[in-house]
C-alpha cells in the first residue's frame, strides 16, 4: 500500500545554487516550499533580496527569503526588506548583544520569524564532532558546548521578547535540555542528517558525511529522534547545500550534504511514526508562515535506493546514496486532511 502526505516545507536550503536548481530539486523530493537561508551568498538589501524572489516567480514556485539581520556589524532595513517579501530574518548567535537585542525587538514589532544559527565561531573551527573518534583519527574537533552555549544566550535574550524565534539545526542533548520547557514562541528545527547519521559515519575518514553542524554522538542522534516523539522538536528541515569538493582530504574537503531531491522520501522514511513526520515537515511548518496546505504526494511502499545522478541540484555530495530505505505502512487515519 502507498503512503499519501503533504508535501514538505522546509526551512533550511542554503543559497548554495541558483533558484531555478533549487525549484526543480524540491520538486524532485516533494517540497513545496523552502526557506532560503543566506549563508553561501549575502542577502541584507533590496536588490538581493527582489533578485531571488523574480527568479522563484519564473520558476512558478513557492520560495519564502530570509534576510540577514546584521550585515557586516550593523543592523539591516529589516522593517523595509520585509515590506519587499523578506519572510525571516537571518541571524548568527554570537553577534553583538546589542544588535541582537534590536533585532528582536524588530521581529517582535513587525511578527517576522528570527532563525538563529547558534554557533560560537571561535569554538567551532575543527572538522567534526569533538569525541574519541575525531581524537582517534588525528582531526580536531567541535565540542557541542559551542552550540548549547550560544543556545542558552539566545534563550535567555528570546525570554525578553514576543518574537517567534527558530533555534536552527539544533544537534546535541544539551541544548535540548536548556529548551525543553520553551514558551509557544519559540521553536526547534533539527536537520535530517543529525536522525540519520552519527559521528561514528566519519571513522574511515569519509568526508560524504562531513557537515556543519557536525553529526555528533549516537546518543544524540537517539535524543534528537526522541524529542521530535515527543513533541519538542517542531521541524525537521535538510540543511541541503549544493558542493561537490569532497574527493579531499578530511580537513580540506567542504562542509555539506545535498539531499534537497530527496528529501520528503527521506522523512517518511525515518524510525518515527507517520504523524509525526507529518507534522514536523507540513504542518508546523505551514502554521509558521501561514501556508494553506493543498499540495500531495504519494510514496510508494517498498525499499528504493538513491541515484544521485537524477538529482536537479547540482550537489551530488550525498551518503544516503549509499541506503536503501524502507517506507512505513500508511494507515488511512493518517492522512492530512486540509
Amino acid at each position: 500500500m502507498n503512503i499519501t502526505v503533504p508535501k514538505s516545507i522546509d526551512l533550511n536550503v542554503k543559497n548554495s545554487e541558483s533558484v531555478k536548481r533549487i525549484a526543480a530539486a524540491a520538486r524532485n523530493g516533494g517540497v513545496a516550499s523552502v526557506l532560503m537561508i543566506p549563508t553561501i551568498k549575502p542577502i541584507y538589501d533590496k536588490l538581493h533580496l527582489a533578485y531571488n524572489l523574480k527568479r522563484a516567480n519564473e520558476s512558478s514556485f513557492n520560495l519564502l527569503v530570509a534576510i540577514e539581520g546584521i550585515y557586516e556589524n550593523k543592523l539591516t532595513d529589516i522593517s523595509i526588506l520585509k515590506n519587499k517579501g523578506a519572510s525571516a530574518i537571518y541571524i548568527n548567535s554570537d553577534e553583538d548583544m546589542n544588535l541582537l537585542k534590536r533585532v528582536f525587538e524588530y521581529a517582535e514589532f513587525l511578527d517576522i520569524p528570527i532563525f538563529v544559527n547558534c554557533n560560537n565561531k571561535a569554538l567551532s573551527l575543527g572538522v567534526m564532532h569533538d569525541s574519541e573518534i575525531a581524537y582517534s583519527l588525528g582531526i580536531s574537533g567541535i565540542p557541542t558546548y559551542a552550540e548549547s552555549a550560544e543556545v542558552a544566550k539566545i534563550y535567555e535574550l528570546s525570554k525578553h521578547f514576543n518574537a517567534k524565534v527558530v533555534f536552527q539545526c539544533i544537534t546535541s542533548k544539551e541544548s535540548l535540555e536548556i529548551l525543553k520547557n520553551k514558551p509557544k514562541n519559540i521553536y526547534i528545527d533539527v536537520c535530517i542528517d543529525n536522525l540519520y547519521f552519527c559521528d561514528e559515519d566519519l571513522k574511515d575518514f569519509n568526508t560524504l558525511y562531513k557537515t556543519f553542524p557536525p553529526l555528533r554522538s549516537k546518543e544524540d542522534k537517539d535524543a534528537l529522534l526522541n524529542a521530535c516523539e515527543e513533541g519538542i522538536i517542531d521541524f525537521i528541515s535538510s540543511n541541503h547545500i549544493a558542493t561537490n569538493n569532497k574527493d579531499l582530504p578530511i580537513e580540506e574537503a567542504d562542509f555539506g550534504i545535498s539531499k534537497l531531491d530527496i528529501f520528503t522520501q527521506l522523512a517518511y522514511s525515518l524510525p518515527l511514526k507517520i504523524e509525526t513526520i507529518t507534522k514536523l515537515t507540513s504542518t508546523n511548518p505551514a502554521k509558521l508562515f501561514n501556508i494553506k496546505i493543498n499540495e500531495f504526494l504519494t510514496l510508494e511502499k517498498g525499499e528504493f535506493e538513491v541515484d544521485i545522478t537524477s538529482f536537479a541540484s547540482k550537489g551530488k555530495n550525498c551518503p544516503y546514496k549509499k541506503i536503501k530505505y524502507k517506507i512505513k505502512e500508511y494507515s488511512a487515519k493518517t492522512k492530512t486532511k486540509n
